[in-house]
């Protein structure tokens, strides 16, 4: 019968969030982009098994983010008084193949994946209709005639980190000069982020972007890039980074440029990551846009029971079958409110 492998214990998780996936840095770069393939929810019969176990293929464990997306789905899965399965593939695109298939073996009645690499789920996908299981595709990319797909609503969080800007600077008249850090090139994630921050300034003339430059997702890289822009743009107002690690980079730039938020420097970054959320704290970056990688989980398992029980999946974008979930710009401002609900999460 089923021998099924409990999931590593998760210490710490809550309201850990690094640059993982959110932030496209282990993201491939040459990630899929969502595609449907057919409406499978509708023509595949999916069956619950008795007892309802729900397995999660996840990226790597020993990334804190991933850490807290487990225990979303650990805890989602409680609530709703199913088994999950979580096995760790260790960012290894076969061992995720293999694992994946395996966790279907074990009679799961749904599968949720975070993929190493998106190119390889359509196998995976095949085998899991084949024995009546949905699949949720949980962040990084997609492939295949997946089920549903969550991520965090990365185009929402650019708009979030332009609106700041304007409520900070737009009553001053300007324009003011605005540097952009980008994550690596291919990365779907940070051409959403950025695509909508751009937009929204760029239609706003009190502001002008000079500058956009790749970070390659690192903190070394987001100290190049922002040195770069500081350099030719001397009068440089802001800096948004489209991950926290290219962020806290480019604080470390501009501290050697002698530049700060408290001479009213505005820099904002992407995931809420806690070397983020601690600048902030010390009044030495402005802002970051977090996302909400435990929800998410949460929010993983309860589309699997939606989908085998015939039940709206709640697409907000019904043609990739994506599901956005909300991200939060965090300040000095509700800083504390914000750790305090990451931390009621553990």
């Amino acid at each position: 019968m089923r021998n099924l492998t409990k999931a590593v214990a998760l210490s710490a998780v809550a309201g850990l969030m690094l640059t993982a996936c959110a932030s496209g840095a282990d993201e491939p770069a040459d990630t899929a982009e969502p595609t449907t393939g057919g409406d499978t929810a509708a023509t595949s019969e999916f069956e619950a098994k008795d007892p309802i176990v729900i397995g999660y293929s996840v990226y790597d464990l020993q990334n804190p983010y991933w850490q807290s997306y487990a225990a979303g789905v650990q805890a989602g899965a409680e609530a709703a008084g199913v088994e999950a399965v979580v096995v760790d593939q260790k960012s290894d695109q076969q061992q995720q193949v293999s694992g994946s298939l395996d966790l279907i073996n074990q009679d799961i009645s749904g599968l949720i994946v975070t993929p190493v690499q998106p190119t390889a789920l359509p196998s995976t996908i095949d085998a899991a209709h084949e024995a009546k299981i949905p699949v949720v595709i949980a962040d990084i990319g997609t492939a295949g005639d997946y089920d549903a797909y969550i991520q965090s609503n990365n185009a929402n969080g650019g708009a979030l980190a332009a609106e700041y800007v304007i409520e900070q600077l737009g009553d001053v008249p300007g324009p003011h000069k605005v540097g952009v850090i980008e994550l690596h090139a291919g990365s779907v994630v940070g051409e959403e982020r950025v695509a909508e921050f751009v937009s929204i300034l760029g239609a706003n003339d009190n502001f002008e972007i000079v500058s956009s430059l790749d970070g390659n997702d690192t903190v070394d890289g987001g100290f190049a890039a922002a040195q770069d822009m500081l350099s030719a743009n001397p009068d440089l107002e802001v800096i948004y980074a489209a991950n926290d690690d290219s962020a806290i980079g480019a604080q470390r730039a501009m501290e050697t440029a002698g530049k700060s938020v408290a001479d009213g420097f505005i820099l904002i970054g992407f995931d809420g990551a806690d070397g983020a959320l601690d600048l902030i704290e010390q009044g030495l970056m402005s802002a970051t846009v977090a996302q909400d990688p435990y929800g998410q989980g949460v929010k993983a398992v309860e589309t699997v029971l939606a989908l085998l029980n015939g039940e709206d999946a709640g697409y907000d974008d019904a043609g990739t079958k994506t599901i956005f979930f909300p991200v939060e710009i965090v300040t000095a401002d509700n800083l504390a409110d914000f750790r305090a609900s990451r931390a009621a999460q553990d």
